[in-house]
């Protein structure tokens, strides 16, 4: 691995001034920053820690409102009865990461952060990758069974964070701090796809940090659901996930449903959630919403099966929202 400079702030603002010199990346469990720093895929020459920032791994409501700091590890969310209580779908999210290692290390603003899986673009002998400032994007002609059905542009890969499509479907804002100070982003925005710029996936800037996570009382305490659907439930990423909430029980006034694992940001299956305002969660609405899910989806060579594993996700979240 290259060296580089290890810096330990102890306040948000002493980080972000340390962010805007050079290379600088922020760290905090480490868990894909020291991977990709070790395979070369981003020049690194600062590595700013967080975890001496007091406080930004608090778990806590305020104003009805459910707050998350982005330090707060994911094991910490998956087992936290207040995060179970107002915001199951991402306690459930939080679960379905990776290992107990990997959950007892990375934090919420890691996972958010985290950069795409896509195995060309972590492939050292792929330097013409689109993701690696490249022109070429190795999906389209080669194996795709893992990449995106909507949204792909010059470049085919998906989301890899299971907390961002709990919080999709949550309607969370995400709080980032930077060099004017803080700014909400809803989290629909903070991912960016392909189609605005495939060299990056989230809207921070390099001198910006994520410092909390924001689920609003409209949406806290909801009935919501995550599911996700991988061949080993503790290593490999999603083939497909979807999150899911409502309000109004039993007629539907309003829904939220966010996919994954299908698109290069959560997707928001904004057809379903039309189709469902009105109405009661019954067998037929609940097959017609899941078939409008996969509406518009373009599969590469290798990857249909998403369309159908899709659907069977949608049916069974809305299923146990029904319940």
């Amino acid at each position: 691995m290259k060296s580089f400079e290890h810096m330990s702030p102890t306040s948000v603002q002493e980080a972000v001034k340390m962010l805007s010199v050079g290379n600088a990346r922020v760290i905090a469990g480490g868990t894909d920053l020291l991977g990709i720093m070790k395979d070369g895929l981003l020049p690194t020459d600062r590595v700013v820690d967080l975890k001496a920032i007091p406080g930004l791994d608090k778990i806590r409501e305020e104003s009805g409102e459910l707050r998350i700091g982005a330090l707060a590890r994911i094991g910490d969310l998956a087992s936290s009865a207040l995060v179970q209580q107002k915001a199951p779908a991402l306690a459930a999210a939080a679960f379905a990461v990776a290992s107990p290692q990997i959950r007892n290390a990375g934090t919420l603003g890691g996972n958010l952060a985290q950069k795409v899986r896509c195995w060309y673009y972590r492939d050292a002998d792929r330097a013409d990758c689109y993701k690696r400032n490249g022109s070429y994007c190795y999906a389209i002609f080669g194996q795709s069974e893992l990449h995106a059905l909507f949204d792909g542009a010059a470049c085919f890969a998906v989301t890899p964070s299971d907390t961002a499509i709990a919080l999709s479907a949550l309607a969370a804002r995400i709080v980032v701090a930077g060099p004017k100070g803080e700014r909400e982003v809803g989290v629909d925005d903070f991912f960016i796809g392909p189609a605005v710029d495939y060299m990056r996936e989230v809207a921070l800037a390099a001198d910006e940090i994520i410092v909390d996570v924001r689920i609003p009382s409209t949406w806290s305490a909801q009935p919501s659901v995550f599911l996700k659907a991988a061949p080993r439930k503790a290593i490999d990423f999603a083939r497909g996930s979807v999150g899911a909430a409502v309000i109004g029980s039993p007629v539907i006034q309003k829904a939220r449903i966010s996919l994954g694992a299908v698109a290069p940001t959560p997707k928001r299956a904004t057809a379903s959630e039309a189709f469902l305002e009105g109405k009661r969660l019954d067998a037929a609405t609940i097959a017609k919403a899941a078939e409008l899910a996969t509406e518009g989806a373009k599969p590469l060579a290798n990857n249909a099966y998403k369309i159908r594993l899709t659907q069977g996700l949608v049916r069974q979240a809305l299923t146990r929202l029904a319940s």
